[in-house]
């Protein structure tokens, strides 16, 4: 038995699937397939399927990560590849399967892009974010372990943020954290930090490009 690690996208509809409804919908792709997948054992035995750090719901994904396990040791990472793209669904594609290099607990930040697409005044509005960024205040509520909710200036945990305009889009790029001790939900950062310059109908796109470790280096 080996472990496998899958990068895959998650873009156009499939943004709007829930994490749950991803599960199940790759647990169907592995089954039409011919992939060794090894399944957990005990009473209710389901497949080994580990994801890295999951999407916010509305989110895209460009490079996630997926972890499985393969009973047949000498079936080959571009048969898996190839497998899985056969049975693929829009919006979900395989890229690339490797051998892990580092564990899971090593991702400690995801680099991000925002889109605005057809912006009034491009100018006023990268005019607004950047004031606003610049302010250090923006807040939003997040969930504990315990069930309440906290307040996280995000400000300060802001890394990189770069804004930009050209002709009626603006776009956005910044660093948050993101892993399982402290994650910044960047649907929420981006809602609360749109509201404040009053750019509340647009239907802006918000892309998580890669997961990084904590030197910033993409996450293998």
């Amino acid at each position: 038995m080996r472990s496998i690690r899958i990068w895959f996208t998650k873009k156009d509809a499939s943004k709007y699937i829930s994490h749950l409804d991803l599960t199940r919908c790759l647990i169907r792709a592995f089954r039409r397939t011919d992939i060794p997948l090894w399944y957990t054992e005990g009473f209710n035995p389901h497949p080994y399927l580990v994801f890295s750090l999951p999407l916010p719901l509305g989110a895209e994904g460009l490079r996630e990560v997926l972890d499985i396990r393969l009973t047949d040791d000498s079936y080959t990472n571009e048969r898996v590849l190839s497998e899985l793209n056969r049975v693929s669904v829009p919006g979900i594609e395989f890229l690339e399967v490797a051998e892990p290099i580092e564990k899971n607990l090593a991702i400690n930040k995801a680099f991000y892009t925002v889109t605005i697409p057809s912006v009034t005044n491009a100018k006023e509005l990268y005019n607004s974010i950047k004031c606003e960024v610049n302010k250090g205040d923006i807040t939003i509520e997040k969930k504990t372990k315990k069930g309440g909710t906290k307040e996280i200036n995000v400000s300060e945990h802001l890394m990189d943020f770069n804004c930009s305009f050209e002709s009626n889009t603006v776009n956005l790029s910044f660093i948050l954290p993101a892993g399982n001790d402290f994650t910044v939900n960047p649907v929420a950062f981006c809602n609360v930090l749109f509201d404040r310059v009053g750019e509340r109908e647009s239907l802006h796109r918000i892309v998580r490009h890669k997961l990084l470790t904590k030197d910033l280096n993409e996450f293998r």
